[in-house]
């Protein structure tokens, strides 16, 4: 009996340090929520969904990136995360992304893109970080000044207050 319940107790054990080690890989937010992310994703860290504050996307793949947009007056600085770390991050395996801003105004967006256009997730303009009425907490930045021929190709893709990617098959 004793051999019995002790190889319960292990096997309980190693059930819970197995999903606590799953539930770490990615933590969990402990400020104000302000990115989701669901569908086609590996790595979750409430529900069905992998959810980051601030602090949790800063630990990411942090670029800036000088570019035009035709929402700013000249060269703009952006800072942010490279969308190709954040689908990494979350083992996004799939072929589109639906990005939906706060509005729930929403655009697809190939996840080729996140490598081929280096598409950042810009939580900074100019140093400063973006509020909401400045098109933030996140605004999905193409590099245009960097690639010519996508200055006005990918300008609809460009969704500012961000809130959530679900990732499709």
């Amino acid at each position: 009996m004793k051999t019995i319940l002790k190889r319960l107790l292990l096997a309980v054990l190693a059930a819970s340090l197995a999903s606590a080690a799953t539930a770490s890989m990615l933590g969990s937010p402990t400020g104000p929520v302000i990115l989701s992310v669901s569908g086609s994703i590996s790595e979750k860290n409430d529900g069905e969904t992998a959810k980051f504050d601030r602090v949790m996307i800063e630990q990411l793949d942090w670029k800036t990136v000088e570019t035009f947009t035709r929402w700013t007056d000249g060269p703009t600085r952006f800072s942010g995360i490279d969308l190709a770390s954040l689908l990494e991050a979350v083992g996004a395996h799939g072929k589109d992304i639906i990005a939906t801003a706060l509005n729930d105004y929403s655009v697809k967006i190939p996840m080729s893109d996140a490598a081929m256009h280096n598409v950042l997730l810009a939580l900074e303009m100019n140093g400063e970080e973006m509020k909401i009425r400045d098109k933030g907490p996140i605004w999905v930045i193409y590099p245009q000044s960097q690639e010519q021929a996508i200055q006005s190709e990918f300008d609809e893709k460009m969704i500012w207050q961000l809130r959530s990617l679900e990732i499709l098959d």
